[in-house]
């Protein structure tokens, strides 16, 4: 079989791989790529038909957090490999470079086994991960450099249930950075370093700027932790990665019934995952489908109320959502547009309509996160309370609240703004709610998402200590 490119977004996880890894290893695999990329083109991504991996879920994974990585990220890991540190200074810079311009255009290197049955698949991938043979420790000794093996990923010099690392472990359980991409934690700033570091990446990425809407953000107020480009604003990608590394099963199936611009499902693509977004607008959801092209997303332009009509019953592992948030942002002119509702009560509405049907898709023992934030009555100057109705209408669907996360923003130019605010003693608002519900037996969780652990050293990667503080199980 000759291999050919295949575009990263494109592959999809095999959910039922028997072959796992520690997050230990997986750190070692991801340096392995990183600083002996021509091993992709020699060791190729086995996929059926369907663009799922039958080999090679381990490497699409490692490739999955390259493209995500920043360069600050290639480089430390890079650092670590000894093989790196031999090379000159030209050279290491070309390795990066060779990197950076591939997260441009990620493209793998595949062979299609599509003639396979499907008894020879599950063949396929079990013998495709079993080793036969044995290592000749004396040669391993003799002939190769030891730190070179390690660096490798080998374990010839380790005792059963030995510490791999001296540094106390910190080694071993690699950074909170590579594992949660912020810290997992109530509080979301999106002002930090390493969070706009993170967003400039996706943002090359991507490369939506909102040109299907220009001008529709009123009176210069943002709405989920939104980007401004020409009076518009955009969801943010870190938040996007956030929710399907956080909430997602991996290699599963995601999607939004009010899907607005291309991020979440760019991101949630790259990540691995097979996502369906409802967008209103023609030329929005045209847009979308252009940038996607060639990944395991899909913009369909109908109404998100609709969305029984296009995604089946008890289908998909994750609700995402940002919906409209009523007259703050007018999408069109569409009279079933939720954004140009004439009142409050037929925009919330619309918004019961699609996510009573959007829960009745997803899975049991799965996650929905839906980001918003309180809405001024523009006549009385009091909140509706949005977001305590996004509540009601959740738990109203057997989905109850189950996390709540605040996303803290860029002041911008609220500065400005915040003296005419102060007239009327309203004080200016910098951040979203971002709520996380859960529909099923949340003593499941822990059978159907991965357990990700980190050590207390790791949050010296946010520049935050680890003293005792009240935690929850």
């Amino acid at each position: 079989m000759k291999a050919e490119k295949v575009s990263l977004g494109k592959i999809v996880l095999n959910d039922s791989n028997p072959r796992t890894i520690t997050d230990e290893k997986f750190i070692k695999l991801v340096e392995s790529i990183l600083v002996f990329p021509k091993m992709l083109e020699l060791r190729p991504v086995v996929l059926d038909e369907n663009y799922i991996a039958l080999g090679g879920n381990m490497r699409t994974r490692g490739l999955q957090w390259i493209v995500t990585a920043t360069q600050t990220q290639i480089e430390e890991h890079l650092q670590r490999q000894s093989k790196y540190r031999l090379l000159t200074e030209y050279e290491q810079q070309q390795l990066i470079n060779f990197w950076l311009e591939w997260k441009r255009n990620p493209m793998v290197y595949c062979v299609f086994a599509d003639d396979l049955t499907e008894d020879e698949r599950n063949e396929f991938i079990v013998k495709d991960n079993v080793g036969f043979g044995s290592w000749d420790m004396d040669i391993l000794a003799n002939e190769f450099d030891e730190q070179l093996l390690l660096d490798w990923g080998m374990d010839v010099w380790q005792m059963d249930g030995g510490d791999d690392n001296g540094a106390g472990g910190k080694e071993k359980h690699g950074s909170l950075l590579d594992k949660f991409v912020v810290p997992p934690f109530t509080i979301l700033d999106t002002r930090q370093g390493y969070w706009r570091e993170r967003k400039e990446v996706w943002r090359a990425l991507i490369d939506d700027n909102g040109e299907s809407r220009e001008g529709t953000l009123a009176n210069g107020e943002t709405n989920c932790m939104a980007s401004i480009n020409n009076g518009v604003s955009l969801l943010d990608p870190v938040m996007a990665e956030i929710v399907c590394r956080w909430f997602g099963i991996e290699g599963g199936k995601a999607f939004d019934c009010f899907a607005g611009d291309t991020v979440f499902g760019y991101v949630a693509a790259t990540l691995g995952h097979s996502f369906t977004g409802i967008e209103l607008r023609e030329e929005q959801a045209a847009l979308n489908n252009e940038r996607v092209a060639g990944m395991s997303a899909e913009y369909i332009c109908d109404d998100g109320q609709n969305v029984l009509k296009h995604i089946g019953k008890g289908t998909q592992d994750l609700l995402f959502s940002c919906p409209p948030y009523f007259d703050l942002e007018v999408y069109s002119d569409k009279p079933n547009d939720a954004s140009n509702q004439s009142t409050y009560k037929g925009f919330l509405e619309i918004l019961d309509k699609a996510f009573t049907d959007a829960l009745v898709c997803l899975k049991d023992d799965r996650f929905a996160a839906i980001v918003v934030g309180d809405i001024r009555d523009k006549q009385t100057g009091f909140y509706h309370d949005f977001v305590s109705d996004i509540k009601d209408i959740f738990k109203r669907n057997g989905a109850p609240l189950y996390n709540e996360m605040i996303i803290i923003e860029p002041i911008g130019t609220l500065p400005q703004r915040v003296q005419r605010y102060m007239k009327n003693r309203k004080v200016g608002k910098c951040h979203q709610n971002v709520l996380v519900f859960y529909k099923g037996d949340p003593d499941k969780i822990k059978d159907n998402y991965k357990l990700i652990e980190y050590a207390s050293e790791d949050l010296e990667s946010f520049g935050m200590d680890n003293g005792d503080s009240t935690s929850e199980d």
